[in-house]
């Protein structure tokens, strides 16, 4: 059941259990060997706290392993955001994650919560969650960050700022980089004012504030914090950091800090156009819960994947004039069925096809072309699920 799921399920579950029992078992021809009803049955008995579980072992094992990732100026660079989940329309799942009602006149729709604690320049979540869709997107990060180390820097957008959220971090030893509303907050805007590139600011909470930090046993003193200009064409951003040392850390370097929390962004890309993680084999929300879970962990083993692929289409591109990455949705359009090789294989042959595995990832390569920009079109946006400049992955 387990390897089932993690299998990037996509299609209707009768045509998805065929192809999985004739990968599994070596036939040449797809044939029923279990009824849809039957996988309904047996789904009953999994939790869906097992891929969590697995989720948690990949990623331990990972970090822990010789493996060396990419860091920024040795941080493991993380970024912490949510997205609205699209639900199946039934009661169960309504009663239990919520309705989004739209705009007057459109019908209303299940709508869920999630989050994900991602390193965004080696391309695996760390931690995920799935929630009610009112759930805060702030009591996520904290969740989240317990699974940080002293060695993250984790960069939030401006939906995160919270007197509370500054504190924990600061408590926790966690660096971070959050971008700042300039609107809201009165030393932003005198900073904004003022023209200076950085300054370091006392943040005094506010009363909701010292309420919030009491309720969750943290500490209502005044907070020291950096404050870092960056401008770009038509506003002033300013971003919030733990990185006091100006040194170290010059105003310079953080514009591109923070656009390289664009990575969480193409995650959400990848899970929802790719992956189709909105495309749920049931209609419970045990079923809904299974498959968020179980394709954050095949996507994992497929980052693994490529960040070894990448490493051998370095040395065989290093002469050539561009540099040149690995195509990540071919990577994972090779990874369904392989999956359930890798998984169900003995110990004697799987070093074997890990390696067959990297190497086939390797072969299908992009020229990473610089400095390439494409406007966001969000007015009169159609309400489409799948675009067509997103090919489907699987």
């Amino acid at each position: 059941m387990i390897l089932y799921l993690l299998n990037f399920r996509k299609h209707t579950n009768q045509t998805e259990l065929d192809q999985f029992f004739s990968h599994l078992n070596g036939q040449e021809n797809a044939t029923q060997v279990v009824t849809k009803s039957a996988f309904f049955q047996a789904r009953k008995q999994l939790s869906h706290a097992a891929f969590i579980d697995l989720n948690r072992q990949l990623v331990d094992c990972a970090y822990q392993s010789t493996w060396q990732p990419e860091k920024w100026r040795g941080f493991r660079l993380c970024a912490i955001d949510g997205t609205s989940i699209r639900l199946p329309d039934e009661p169960q799942i309504s009663d239990h994650f919520g309705v989004h009602n739209g705009r007057s006149g459109q019908t209303p729709c299940a709508m869920g919560m999630a989050s994900v604690f991602h390193d965004v320049l080696n391309k695996v979540v760390i931690d995920s969650a799935i929630h009610p869709r009112l759930t805060s997107e702030r009591q996520c990060a904290q969740d989240h960050l317990q699974f940080a180390t002293q060695n993250d820097l984790v960069v939030f957008d401006r939906g995160y700022v919270s007197f509370w959220l500054y504190t924990y971090l600061l408590q926790s030893n966690i660096h971070f980089c959050m971008r700042a509303k300039t609107h809201q907050d009165l030393q932003v805007k005198r900073f904004v004012a003022s023209g200076k590139k950085q300054a370091i600011i006392t943040m005094q909470p506010r009363p909701r504030s010292i309420k919030t930090c009491q309720q969750k046993g943290l500490p209502t003193a005044p907070t020291r914090l950096r404050l870092i200009r960056v401008e770009l064409p038509n506003e002033v951003e300013v971003l919030v950091t733990s990185l006091m040392d100006e040194q170290a850390y010059p105003a310079g370097i953080f514009k591109s800090l923070y656009h390289l929390r664009w990575g969480v962004e193409e995650n959400y890309k990848r899970l929802k156009q790719w992956l189709e993680i909105e495309n749920f084999s049931g209609k419970s929300v045990l079923s809904v819960q299974q498959d968020f879970y179980a394709k954050i962990v095949a996507a994992n083993l497929t980052a693994l994947m490529a960040i070894e692929a990448q490493d051998l289409i370095d040395k065989k591109t290093h002469n050539r004039q561009r540099k040149y990455q690995i195509n990540y949705a071919q990577a994972l359009t090779k990874m369904k069925h392989r999956i359930v090789a890798l998984l169900s294989s003995q110990s004697s042959v799987l070093k074997r096809l890990i390696k067959q595995t990297i190497t086939y990832f390797s072969q299908t390569i992009e020229a990473v072309r610089e400095g390439r920009q494409y406007p966001r079109r969000l007015k009169n946006i159609k309400n489409v699920i799948h675009f067509p400049a997103y090919k489907s992955a699987l």
